[in-house]
């Protein structure tokens, strides 16, 4: 049985050698080749250094060689924590010194340097014992060993270190190809960088099932024709997407076309779907496979899913779904009570094998939100601070808001997410974003999507859906969100700087 995320690599390199693994630009690596050159990456790193088990960092851009790295890293038994190359150094001492360790992978006039030193992968640099003392080495870790440590934003300003298992990775990838029928035939698309977890099932669905990865550039979810020609010609019929990079591809009528017709199979997470996206998504594809994903980054990318038929123009609200395959999701009120009555909103959350192995170096930021399971004996459960329930009409599990989001008026505790959901179901709304001014104790909606009229009636569609203490106050139209690294909609910077300008009003 696997134990190890790595042998995925293994055994594929022995069933498609020749066939491409990535695609970055003009440049592209073998399966095959992709073994070699992190073998021989993993046999410096394991005999230069002789280090197992410690946190490496990987500071490279989104690149085949970062691939490599995160690949290397691994086969040298250690565990690798992908950085974003534009972090303010200020924020990468932080997290080093959280890590414990300065190990840091780079790359210098083409060669990688770790701890000062360099090494150049060549075919001349393939060690006649590489291949047996790795594997010899890789035999005596544990699936319950770290794979992987990805960095998510505190609320104290402190990044959190969050660390994820190989067996976890296994399951999550293993019920994926399951629910969405993968094959070697796929040819993904990744939009997501190293840094954000989307991105693990991207790139553990290539090494699993011998896809083929595109490493999507930057212009392509930028302008239409760039995105429609590439997806065309490289026949991309699998993508990961955060929901505000399609709702920016709806908007620039970048999926309108018939030579699209090859995106079969398109998945979304990271933030809420907004439902005329969703709408817009199904009327521009109509044969592909459309699925919303949930999960924070404290679980292995995603616990809950939901693939739709043609229920869509129906629905009132985008649901989150089903748990995945061996997970279960429970709700917990302001006292930690669990609760179980249908229709009833509290905290979302999550046990299974897909919850993290906590917060690196931080076990009281660890206690304090993944809480033993009772029931299940060395299992936790990861209390995500997202607020739902599941409704009693169709049994599945939706999403109203985020605990630390929600805010007072007029006596009542008001969640904006509610009122989003609302919002995105206005003809002509692609997105929304509600937040409260405390000073005028006014709620105040943002936009995208068509202009109204001042005189449009918001108040008298959102009095169909909402009491009258959430409808807001005012609207305001905008050309875009701005999205923070991971391509999610930068709420606070968003906000901050309409205060300062005094647009809210």
């Amino acid at each position: 049985m696997q134990k190890l995320a790595i042998e995925y690599l293994l055994k594929t390199k022995e069933r498609f050698p020749k066939k491409t693994a990535i695609v970055d630009g003009e440049q592209s690596i073998t399966f095959l080749e992709l073994w070699k050159k992190s073998l021989a990456l993993a046999y410096w790193i394991t005999t230069e250094f002789k280090i197992t088990n410690q946190p490496i960092s990987v500071n490279l851009p989104k690149s085949i060689d970062a691939v490599i790295s995160l690949l290397a890293i691994q086969l040298a038994g250690n565990i690798y924590v992908p950085l974003d190359i534009d972090t303010p150094d200020k924020r990468k001492e932080k997290i080093l010194k959280i890590l414990g360790s300065n190990w840091v992978l780079e790359q210098k006039a083409g060669e990688f340097t770790l701890a000062e030193k360099s090494f150049s992968i060549t075919n001349n640099s393939q060690e006649p014992d590489a291949e047996n003392s790795i594997i010899e080495k890789l035999s005596a870790r544990k699936s319950s060993d770290p794979l992987y440590i990805i960095f998510t934003s505190g609320t104290t300003g402190t990044p959190k270190g969050v660390t994820i298992s190989n067996a976890s990775v296994i399951d999550y990838i293993e019920w994926a190809i399951e629910t969405y029928d993968v094959s070697e035939m796929e040819i993904i698309g990744n939009q997501a960088p190293f840094y954000f977890d989307n991105s693990v099932l991207d790139l553990y669905l290539m090494l699993a099932k011998g896809s083929t990865l595109h490493l999507l550039p930057k212009d392509t979810l930028r302008f239409p024709d760039e995105f429609r020609n590439y997806i065309a010609e490289k026949k991309v019929n699998f993508i990961f997407f955060v929901p505000s990079v399609l709702n920016n591809l709806i908007a620039l009528k970048a999926l309108q076309g018939s030579e699209l017709t090859c995106l079969k199979k398109i998945l979304f997470a990271g933030e809420p779907m907004p439902m005329n996206t969703l709408i817009s998504l199904r009327r521009e594809l109509p044969g592909a496979l459309l699925s919303n994903l949930y999960g924070p980054t404290e679980i292995t990318v995603d616990a809950i899913y939901w693939i739709f038929g043609n229920e869509i123009n129906d629905l009132e609200n985008v649901p989150l779904g089903v748990p995945c395959n061996n997970h279960s999701i429970l709700f917990m009120d302001e006292n930690d009570k669990f609760v179980k009555d249908e229709n009833v909103t509290a905290e979302i959350c999550i046990t299974g094998p897909g919850v993290s192995l906590g917060y690196w170096n931080e076990p009281e930021m660890t206690r304090q939100v993944f809480i033993p399971d009772l029931e299940k004996q060395g299992q936790f459960i990861y209390k995500t601070g997202d607020l739902g329930y599941v409704s009693s009409k169709d049994g599945l599990i939706y999403m109203t808001g985020r605990k630390d989001d929600q805010f007072k008026h007029l006596g009542y505790r008001i969640e904006p997410g509610e009122i989003e959901n609302a919002l995105n179901r206005l003809d002509g709304i692609q997105q929304s974003c509600v937040f409260y001014d405390s000073p005028k104790k006014c709620i105040v909606a943002f936009y995208t999507g068509e202009k109204k009229d001042p005189s449009f009636p918001f108040k008298k569609f959102l009095s169909k859906m909402l009491p009258t203490y959430m409808i807001p106050h005012s609207y305001h139209q905008v050309d875009r969100f701005p999205m923070n690294r991971n391509e999610k909609i930068d709420r606070k910077s968003f906000w901050t700087s309409k205060k300062d300008t005094d647009n809210a009003t």
